[in-house]
């Protein structure tokens, strides 16, 4: 019956559960995407010489010896005009497309901020604090969900949000997060459709669901599926609000 229900309400706004969309906003200015890549001169564009092991451009599979001849629109002919559109991208880009040549093929790749491990385990994209790094996951897991507890007890759920999915950044297998983050998301769909911010409040309805929908394929106790009951109850008052309030769902 729940599974039904979820499947109806993703339906009611217009989502596509296998898509993605992207979460609030970190705080602060975005890191580079480059972070990591060293370059050199070539005949034709720059040749990267290293790419630091887990950075975004490494998980975007950028290689030594590949040749970046474009990024974004930009041709890329020089260092100098690499660095240009770099620092140009810096703080304003979460994503670029990027023209490499490898091996004398052409292929092109994305490089993004989103964190892959949220993304591949529950299809969110968001920007993680790359620069608040820990030894050991469960450590991280630990200090981000204490600081959501912080916030969720100030009255401030989506800088509660935000710490709840730093911690799934650390650990994205741990259920009782994700299943925080959900019911974060609803409480700030409501906010937003209160304030007549119709679109936001949906996007984050989406993602609700989203999570809602991959938390079945996680072994949950009896109380996470209560919980999740009691989630999709509020779910469906979150949607019922936006349709009263007469949403445009973008589909």
């Amino acid at each position: 019956m729940m599974w039904f229900w979820l499947r109806w309400a993703g339906a009611a706004i217009g989502l596509s559960v296998a898509g993605v969309s992207p979460a609030s906003a970190r705080s602060g200015p975005w890191p580079s995407l480059f972070r990591g890549v060293v370059v050199a001169d070539s005949p034709l564009g720059v040749r990267v010489i290293s790419v630091d092991a887990g950075s975004q451009a490494a998980l975007a599979d950028l290689r030594p010896e590949d040749i970046i001849v474009r990024v974004g629109e930009a041709p890329v002919r020089s260092i100098e005009e690499f660095a240009a559109r770099s620092h140009a991208l810096k703080g304003r880009a979460v994503s670029t497309a990027v023209l490499v040549f490898r091996n004398g093929s052409p292929r092109e790749l994305t490089v993004h901020l989103y964190s892959y491990p949220v993304l591949e385990a529950w299809g969110i994209a968001f920007v993680p604090e790359y620069d608040v790094r820990f030894a050991e996951p469960p450590a991280g897991l630990a200090y981000w969900r204490r600081l959501g507890r912080g916030f969720d007890e100030a009255g401030k759920p989506s800088e509660a949000l935000q710490a709840y999915l730093n911690a799934l950044h650390n650990v994205p297998t741990d259920a009782a997060t994700a299943l925080r983050a959900s019911e974060l998301f609803t409480q700030v769909s409501s906010a937003h459709i209160a304030h007549g911010q119709l679109a936001e409040g949906v996007m984050s309805l989406q993602q609700a669901l989203r999570i809602l929908e991959r938390l079945f394929d996680s072994p949950l106790t009896t109380s996470q599926l209560e919980a999740v009951r009691d989630q999709l109850h509020a779910t469906l008052r979150a949607l019922r609000a936006a349709s009263t309030k007469g949403a445009q769902v973008p589909h």
